[in-house]
């Protein structure tokens, strides 16, 4: 009866362990490599900020003259300091290579404390079609990470 208890209990523990470690739902996050093209939603760590260009819309037309194209990001300080993150920042080009101009909206941009997250967007001209280059470099390290933006529909 007590070896049978026992084998039951391993089995249990087992099991257990088994299903936490496939129920693991934290996004996936890489760091920058400059010379790699990321996914959009995919999290990325450039110099201590986990960012992630989560989508995109068009806005003010349908790729019209004065389209505007708005990325939404979260960025997370992973460092033990204060680190500033503005998407002014960002380096936004079409698929001819052509970079776009910044839009005067509410951007976003903060000094994220340590551990802590903002989301919010960044608003470009929009000149030509996507799918969108967007590029973040870290103006201390000079680190960059790309992503790859298409509007969602």
């Amino acid at each position: 009866m007590k070896k049978q208890a026992i084998k039951y209990l391993a089995i249990l523990l087992l099991f257990t362990v088994f299903i936490a470690g496939c129920g693991q739902t934290k996004d996936q996050e890489v760091k920058a490599n400059k010379n790699t093209v990321y996914k959009q939603g995919q999290t990325v760590n450039v110099s201590g900020l986990k960012i992630n260009m989560e989508n995109a819309k068009l806005l003010d037309g349908d790729g019209k003259e004065n389209a505007v194209v708005q990325f939404n990001m979260k960025v997370t300080n992973g460092t033990a300091d204060v680190k500033g993150f503005t998407s002014l920042s960002l380096v936004v080009k079409n698929e001819d290579g052509k970079e776009l101009d910044i839009y005067p909206a509410e951007n976003v941009g903060a000094d994220i404390k340590a551990g802590e997250s903002i989301t919010g967007p960044g608003f470009y001209k929009v000149k030509g079609k996507g799918p969108f280059k967007v590029t973040y470099t870290d103006p201390d390290t000079k680190k960059s990470a790309t992503w790859e933006v298409k509007i969602d529909k």
